[in-house]
Parts: structure tokens; sequence; C-alpha cells
């Protein structure tokens, strides 16, 4: 049986160009996209703009902003906890 699929079930643009994640297995963090937005290309350009980068929302569990620019949710997640961003559900106290 294949492993369900990662998707983002909660994302909220902070500023100055951080995103709030929560993930399906429980992790989360807050996402810090200067890095990204610094590569040069036709997806970031219009996410540079803080009043547009606020208005990422979620297509099918995947991040996404109107000029239909998304970030994989698996990349996402990976390039957090490299980074030491994301954190990890504590597993529950046995008794």
């Amino acid at each position: 049986m294949a492993a369900p699929r990662l998707k983002v079930t909660a994302i909220r643009a902070s500023i100055p160009f951080k995103l709030a994640v929560t993930f399906s297995d429980g992790t989360h963090g807050a996402f810090n996209a200067s890095p990204m937005l610094a590569e040069r290309g036709e997806g970031t350009e219009p996410l540079r703009d803080r009043a547009f980068f606020a208005k990422v929302g979620l297509a099918n569990g995947t991040p996404t902003w109107p000029n239909h620019f998304d970030i994989s949710p698996q990349w996402l997640q990976e390039e957090m906890d490299r980074r030491g961003e994301l954190v990890r559900p504590k597993p529950p106290r046995r008794i």
C-alpha cells in the first residue's frame, strides 16, 4: 500500500515573506520564502510584492498564488527540514 500523498492543510502568509505552514503528517513551521524569491524567474517576480505574496492559497493541498505559481508540498517540507524550520509533533506519551 502506497503512503498517502503529503499535502499542506493550512497556510498563512506573514510579513516579511514568510509562510506559516501545516502539513498533513502533523509537521509545521514557518518557511522563510526570501531565498526562493531572490531567484529570478517569471513565476516568482510577482511574489516580491507583499500584497501579492499574501494571496497564497491552497489548491488540492499545494500552496498556490493567483499567477499559478505553486510549491510542491514535498519540496517545501524537505527545504524547511533542511533549514531547521520544520517542527515535528512529539510522539504520544505512553502510560
